[in-house]
């Protein structure tokens, strides 16, 4: 096993991935039917402990890091950059819980029934990120996988709606005749509520080291919430104050000062419960996102979280050959006790440090790291140095589609100057469309929607921190005037894919790597007022719901757009053509009509391309006055080649262009 080899995919290693069973992880398996797990009143018996640990990730880490230990696979690579290929910079991202398709397969069984992946070579990607794999909290607590659109993983095994591994390898093998890379994510560090949180709230051996938690002495129990033994609550800011005076917190973190950001997060108890021992614990531990979402503790002496976050790494890279792999680490960044030096006060560790260590090691087994955090352009600018080859594009996210809400490109303009004056390097950036994943930083596009669009987005009363649901076509669909749950008409329909194109091209044309969504594919929109909070999702076939049950909507693109404006397609070639993912951000200029968006990037081959998109739907002229415009010697249409008027440009309603200065 230590001579497997751990690399960039190759078309026999892809084959051979499905004979790894014994190594990789399979489903759960059912609870044993036993007296000793009929009820957990008392000492749990020792089936349900053994039962539990064999879905454990901390009980399946040393099978997958003994693959690297005590071999040279830790050093064969340098660990300083990855073996990802340059102009490797286009990918596609799916999961599970945003895909809906027919029958009784798996997600994984269904892209090679659909021959998805022909389809995207065919449009010019180069790797499919597969994300949301993993068994999911909600899964363990009785609910179905999509209600946490599989964010919320506690496992190293594959989940129900995800498939299983041979079914995955087929999927490989698929990427690989097309010539196409395989990418995936690795284990939020604020994991859902799984067999490793069970068996630490149990108090089994070193589990309770694996996340941020600490037990509470029993005269304490009288300042804490009346709780079930299975229940969670977070604790209101009295009781962990109370608690910090007793000495059983730390009396601050440094992750919960203001400037740290708007994302949820705090302490939280456990019910009583009765431990291997037969002792009645109660337990307070570290959230993130929300109270069900505990955090792994990266610092504890016992390494039980590394060992994870490494088995993870293994798993994926070497054993599932994927060359991209995501992480989020921003449950740890500030995971410290607060210093009272003012130079410290925010200090990004452990955070800092873990993704330092889990980037090496990826770059060491052959893979890149995509860092999943929305972090604020401050921190963006802070962390570039820690080693991870792409951060999460903060700088046009959320404030593109705040532009298109509003009708007006000043807040995409001044965040991206904003980015440029931080010095943040746009190369490293990774840009997705929203997806339909609830995105904290998204909430503060609630105001500028209207009332019966913001009922219908909200996610459910307990996921209600995390904001909004939304993806590109709906976001698009509220500029242009959409009612909610209402079937466009021909000419609100083209007007929508205009909006939408309008924002896939404003991130197309920047350096760095691009991600598209299946709703930018099939151009998903949320249809029927009876639909609250469910994730807009990509259609794989033409039936009406998914597996899971959950409706898939109106797809706009399921015929070839009309009129002759660029499909996703003609962006996407036209990106490739000109190499602007590896190019550099020049500038962002001003506009005589704050409506039109305007960035400059100097392009690997010389020359420089500029791109003009309008933020209206209205047309708009304007007069292009910055240097590289006025000084260059040819000015032409990415796409048409046509010679463009240097004193005057115009543009439709949510239009766009990109012009090759020479």
């Amino acid at each position: 096993m230590r001579s497997l080899p751990i690399s960039i995919p190759s078309a026999s290693r892809l084959l051979a991935s499905a004979a790894l069973s014994v190594v990789l992880l399979g489903s759960c398996a059912p609870a044993p039917s036993s007296p000793e797990n009929a009820a957990l009143a008392g000492r749990p018996g020792p089936a349900y402990i053994q039962w539990l640990e064999e879905q454990a990730c901390l009980r399946k880490a040393p099978e997958l890091t003994a693959v690297v230990s005590g071999s040279s696979l830790g050093w064969r690579r340098s660990s300083r950059s990855s073996l990802l290929p340059e102009d490797c910079r286009l990918w596609f991202r799916a999961s599970p819980a945003l895909t809906a398709w027919g029958g009784q397969t798996s997600m994984t069984a269904a892209l090679t029934q659909r021959h998805v992946a022909q389809r995207l070579a065919e449009l010019g990607v180069q790797g499919v990120v597969l994300a949301g794999l993993a068994d999911t909290g909600d899964e363990w607590a009785g609910r179905s996988p999509a209600s946490g659109l599989g964010e919320d993983g506690v496992s190293l095994n594959f989940g129900r709606l995800a498939g299983t591994e041979s079914e995955y390898g087929q999927w490989l093998n698929d990427l690989a005749l097309v010539g196409l890379l395989a990418g995936g994510e690795l284990l939020p560090a604020h994991t859902g509520m799984g067999p490793d949180f069970f068996l630490s709230t149990r108090a089994v051996r070193d589990y309770p080291g694996l996340y941020a938690m600490t037990e509470l002495p029993q005269e304490l129990w009288p300042l804490l919430p009346s709780l079930k033994e299975d229940d969670v609550a977070p604790l209101s800011p009295g009781a962990t104050a109370a608690l910090a005076a007793r000495g059983a917190l730390p009396p601050a973190l440094t992750q919960d000062q203001p400037s740290f950001g708007a994302i949820p997060r705090g302490w939280a108890v456990t019910g009583p419960v009765t431990g291997v021992d037969g002792a009645r614990r109660r337990w307070a531990y570290r959230w993130f996102v929300r109270p069900d979402r505990p955090a792994l503790h990266w610092d504890d002496p016992s390494g039980s979280a590394r060992r994870v976050m490494e088995a993870g790494l293994i798993q994926q890279i070497g054993l599932w050959h994927q060359a991209l792999v995501g992480v989020r680490v921003g449950a740890w960044l500030g995971l410290d006790a607060a210093s009272p030096d003012a130079r410290n006060a925010e200090s990004l560790e452990p955070g800092l440090s873990a993704l330092h260590d889990l980037t090496r090691n990826a770059h060491r087994y052959g893979a890149a790291v995509f860092v999943q955090d929305p972090l604020p352009l401050e921190t963006l600018a802070r962390i570039r140095d820690c080693g991870a080859d792409f951060f999460f594009d903060s700088a046009l996210s959320p404030a593109l589609e705040r532009s298109l809400l509003e009708k007006n490109a000043s807040p995409a303009r001044e965040s991206l100057r904003r980015a440029l004056a931080l010095g943040v390097d746009q190369c490293a950036l990774w840009r997705l469309s929203p997806d339909g994943l609830p995105r904290p930083d998204f909430r503060s596009l609630l105001s500028l929607t209207p009332d019966d669009w913001r009922r219908l987005l909200l996610p459910p009363r307990r996921d209600a921190a995390e904001g909004p649901r939304l993806n590109a076509p709906t976001l698009a669909a509220i500029a242009c005037g959409l009612s909610p749950g209402s079937r466009p008409d021909a000419e609100t329909a083209l007007s929508i894919r205009a909006a939408h194109q309008l924002t896939l091209a404003a991130r197309a044309f920047l350096p760095g790597l691009l991600m598209i969504s299946g709703s930018d594919l099939d151009g998903s929109l949320p249809e029927g007022r009876d639909w609250p909070a469910t994730p807009p999702l990509w259609r794989l076939d033409s039936l009406p719901s998914s597996r899971q049950g959950l409706p898939s909507g109106l797809a706009l693109y399921r015929r070839p757009p009309e009129g002759d404006r660029p499909n996703l397609a003609g962006i996407l070639a036209a990106r490739k053509a000109c190499g602007v993912a590896s190019g550099e951000l020049l500038a962002v200029p001003s506009c005589d009509d704050d409506r039109v968006l305007i960035t400059v990037c100097a392009l690997p081959d010389g020359g420089a391309l500029a791109f003009f998109g309008n933020f209206s739907p209205d047309d708009v002229a304007f007069s292009p006055k910055f240097p590289l415009w006025s000084e260059a010697p040819s000015r032409r249409d990415l796409l048409s080649g046509e010679t463009l008027d240097p004193a005057r440009q115009t543009l439709p309603p949510w239009g766009w262009r990109a012009a090759l200065l020479r």
